[in-house]
């Protein structure tokens, strides 16, 4: 029987952030991972997205260069976009496994089953542990009554597989995943068309600012935007999505993207690892489960679904082995960004929820029209939005616009320390950068 001080079942960001943190402290760790490490988020999910979020922004740029005065024209290789997004993994994945290894984690790439507080079995091999951390992430949550079949009907991971750009496809679900992947073949010459069963796009935001928005950037980027839509069933053999109204749309592919739901293991739930009403791990602000010495983080757990909250539970629960207590901030606090074209990029409340709650918030705004270096750019599409509360706290701020995912750090650390907003005005922001979006918002 082999011993470590910790065993963490899931080599996902949670899971390998966990075991990067607990190793640089001194404590022998052991990891499992089944499939890649890197988990979703670098082989199936963020990375790979992102890869071919940034060829759409290319060829963006390159519909709209005659404004800058450049003639062009461009034609699509998407087995070389397909190819960098693939040696983006890869290189990132040796990357990752190489600093594991330098660290003197062990990585086991089997399946790992809980069979005690303090013993983890592994392809027939047994190892005691003092601290288990159980990151084992989500899936695709699907439609009930419709199978993916990784050929014409497809998950967030089969659609990064295909090898040529089809000529109709049709995404059910207007969330983030859904919306990000509609953008990015809608751009390389698909006929997209976006269905989703609420009145708005991105409805579970709680925020009619980023739903409008939205959908009014969905609509821009040539997306067929169809809301309100209820799927009955889909006929493979005709390839055609009929609607709970009877109307049919035809497809050569079909995303089904209508979020993911939470991997918890029947080894954790036999143990005795309390379970909540949605299938999610529960865990205390330590992200302890009921079971003292057994963690669970990421995915599995509740709060949002995104790799940088599985980081920050990682943080929590590794910090907390090690004898020393965070404290977890409120869920509403967690940034998140949606790499549309613009992208969209939040944290903290919406003005629906502060309505909803009834927190009395003053709003401050500015606009990318009125930024230098965004009409230099031809990026006059965007909005900053801030809403502070008492004591000049600030409750929510929403960046919508170019760079939006980088000019949101800015905020975030006033928001997370609880800092007024009014340190802003002390700052001195480089002339002329999108920076000054915010700065113009204050005076």
């Amino acid at each position: 029987m082999q011993k470590f001080d910790i065993a963490i079942i899931g080599g996902g960001t949670g899971g390998y952030r966990a075991a990067e943190i607990l190793a640089s402290h001194g404590k022998k760790v052991v990891l499992f991972e089944k499939s890649n490490i890197g988990g979703v988020c670098l082989n199936c999910g963020c990375i790979p997205t992102k890869a071919l979020i940034a060829s759409a922004e290319v060829i963006e740029q390159m519909k709209t260069s005659e404004k800058f005065g450049i003639k062009s024209s461009h034609e699509i290789d998407f087995s070389k976009i397909m190819a960098r997004k693939e040696k983006i993994v890869k290189m990132l994945t040796l990357g990752l496994q190489k600093k594991l290894a330098k660290m003197g984690i062990s990585i086991i790439n089997k399946e790992a089953f809980i069979k005690g507080e303090n013993l983890i079995i592994s392809d027939n091999e047994e190892y005691s542990v003092e601290n288990i951390i159980i990151a084992t992430g989500s899936v695709d949550a699907g439609l009930r009554g419709i199978d993916f079949d990784g050929e014409d009907v497809l998950s967030s991971k089969d659609i990064l597989s295909l090898n040529e750009v089809p000529q109709r496809l049709l995404v059910i679900g207007a969330g983030v995943i859904g919306s990000e992947f509609s953008t990015v073949f809608s751009y390389m010459g698909s006929k997209v068309t976006l269905l989703e069963f609420l009145p708005k796009p991105f409805f579970s935001t709680r925020s009619s600012l980023i739903m409008n928005e939205g959908e009014k950037i969905l609509k821009k980027s040539g997306i067929d935007l169809k809301t309100s839509s209820s799927v009955a069933s889909i006929d493979k053999e005709k390839k055609m999505v009929i609607l709970s109204d009877d109307s049919r749309l035809e497809y050569d592919k079909v995303l089904i993207a209508t979020g993911r739901i939470p991997v918890v293991n029947s080894d954790a739930k036999n143990l005795g690892i309390e379970i909540t009403d949605r299938g999610f791990i529960k865990t205390n602000n330590n992200k302890q489960t009921n079971i003292e010495n057994i963690y669970a983080l990421g995915d599995c757990t509740e709060g949002p679904m995104l790799a940088h909250k599985a980081y920050y539970d990682a943080y929590i629960a590794s910090f907390h082995i090690l004898g020393e207590n965070e404290e977890q901030m409120k869920m509403c606090d967690v940034p998140y960004s949606i790499f549309t074209i613009p992208s969209i990029s939040h944290c903290g409340l919406s003005e629906d929820m502060c309505i909803e709650q009834k927190i009395n918030y003053r709003k401050i705004e500015s606009s990318y029209a009125e930024n230098g270096r965004a009409a230099t750019y031809e990026a006059r599409q965007g909005i900053f939005s801030m809403l502070i509360g008492e004591n000049d706290r600030i409750l929510g701020v929403t960046i919508i616009g170019k760079e939006s995912d980088t000019l949101i750090h800015e905020i975030i650390p006033l928001i997370h320390n609880n800092i007024p907003y009014t340190a802003l005005k002390r700052t001195i922001h480089i002339h002329p950068t999108l920076s000054e979006i915010i700065q113009e918002a204050l005076f």
